[in-house]
């Protein structure tokens, strides 16, 4: 019933070699994404000879471009795709305020959540009083136990009125609490996921933004590690 949150890289940018390695070396070390950044960068110059020694590596080019010279325009061609799962419905409502990614979220309209996780808050989970910890485990599980019985119980007697399925989860989904889990795929280019990733790790940001946040810059790191991978954007 309890779940954390889980998040999947779906997909990236793949870039296509030969027009790129016509015009410009690929250098071996970087990523798909931060080649098509920096391909970008010098289409705007016609710079692909790489003239300036300062920024003749793709890592020091990106790092002077995005950082020093704050022209992230050019980090809105590569993307990326990433699943989160075992995220709560009061994530996502945060989460989608972001304009700027795309969305596609479980449905509760059409899935049934009569066996619906529950997302526990990171700050429960973080407790070091067990007695304390097991306390609020208790009363979010006897919550979780009434909301579940009660959309249970409004189910049945909707369907019984000859309601279809849509129209009685439609209806039953209103007393779901905000810890109801969900899943969501998101895209977003590397500057919104940048964006994002920068404001929702700050201190002051949602406990479980963080959290998933911190996984999200972790798997984008993977993609691109000179954008997500270091100190520079922390």
């Amino acid at each position: 019933m309890f779940i954390e949150p889980k998040v999947t890289l779906l997909a990236s940018t793949k870039i296509n070699e030969l027009p790129i390695g016509k015009r410009m070396i690929i250098q071996k070390g970087s990523r798909d994404a931060e080649t098509l950044t920096v391909f970008a960068g010098r289409q705007c110059y016609e710079s692909f000879h790489r003239p300036n020694t300062a920024t003749c590596e793709d890592a020091d080019y990106l790092k002077r471009t995005l950082y020093e010279q704050k022209h992230w325009s050019i980090a809105e061609h590569a993307t990326a795709t990433l699943l989160f799962e075992g995220v709560s419905r009061a994530f996502t409502h945060e989460l989608i305020r972001h304009r700027h990614l795309s969305y596609s979220q479980l449905s509760q309209r059409f899935v049934d959540e009569g066996y619906a996780n529950m997302v526990v808050p990171p700050a429960i989970r973080a407790l070091k009083n067990g007695v304390a910890k097991r306390y609020c485990l208790d009363a979010i599980e006897e919550i979780a136990g009434v909301t579940q019985n009660r959309y249970d119980i409004l189910v049945n007697d909707l369907l019984d009125q000859g309601l279809s399925r849509k129209q009685v989860r439609e209806a039953a989904r209103a007393v779901l609490p905000n810890m109801t889990e969900t899943k969501i795929v998101v895209t977003g280019n590397l500057r919104a996921w940048h964006e994002v990733i920068e404001r929702r790790t700050a201190p002051d940001a949602d406990a479980e933004m963080q959290e998933v946040m911190g996984q999200a810059k972790r798997h984008l790191a993977v993609i691109a590690p000179t954008i997500f991978g270091g100190s520079t954007n922390e």
